[in-house]
């Protein structure tokens, strides 16, 4: 029997997993696109800044870039307040990187939900099949049960569980990869924004 034949075995349950699989994919390909481009401008726009050791000129860099990239959003809000004081900056720093996550992490939840329906929908179709195997028992109680007929329901109601596990294991290892993708990049952005002030400061300095 080939995998078409078992998937269609499952019944409707199964177009629904292969529907939240296509979506899971389509979030996960989406993210790790997103996470790769900034990425790659985040690290273009420091090698820009470090060819340069005026403020005029960094600034100048910042404002090319403060639309392409969370980092360059950052460091523009920070530049265009020049006299805040230590508190409101770091305030406001917090509020601008805390902005530019959640643009980021916009559609983890539903990656999420997917991977704990995906098992219940399996659940709900073996639930189901179940059921009708055990209506077919009611139905032939009299002229005595098949045996066959009863072991092929049963199986053919746990198609819809292996189903669901997949879809459900799948989208948890993408979702835990997606988040430890986003904790890195929350980490590279921290770590870029203190450099930039401490090289501010230096400059200002000497």
């Amino acid at each position: 029997m080939s995998l078409f034949s078992l998937f269609l075995k499952g019944g409707i349950l199964m177009w629904i997993l292969l529907i939240i699989s296509f979506i899971v994919i389509s979030i996960a390909y989406e993210k790790y696109r997103l996470l790769k481009r900034i990425r790659l401008m985040d690290e273009k726009m420091h090698r820009a800044l470090s060819q340069h050791d005026k403020i005029e000129n960094i600034e100048s860099v910042i404002k090319i870039y403060h639309d392409e990239c969370p980092l360059g959003t950052i460091l523009y809000k920070i530049s265009r307040n020049k006299v805040m004081d230590e508190a409101l900056l770091k305030e406001s720093l917090e509020s601008t990187a805390n902005l530019e996550m959640h643009k980021l992490e916009k559609g983890m939840g539903w990656l999420s939900t997917f991977a704990a329906v995906a098992p219940l929908i399996g659940f709900l179709g073996t639930v189901i099949g179940m059921v009708r195997v055990f209506m077919n028992i009611q139905s032939q109680s009299q002229s005595g049960v098949d045996i066959n007929t009863l072991a092929g329901g049963i199986w053919e109601a746990l198609i819809t569980t292996i189903g669901g596990l997949i879809v459900g294991i799948v989208a948890v290892i993408l979702y835990n990869d997606l988040v430890q993708n986003l904790e890195n990049t929350a980490k590279d952005l921290q770590d870029a924004t203190i450099d930039y002030l401490i090289r501010i400061k230096t400059i200002k300095a000497s």
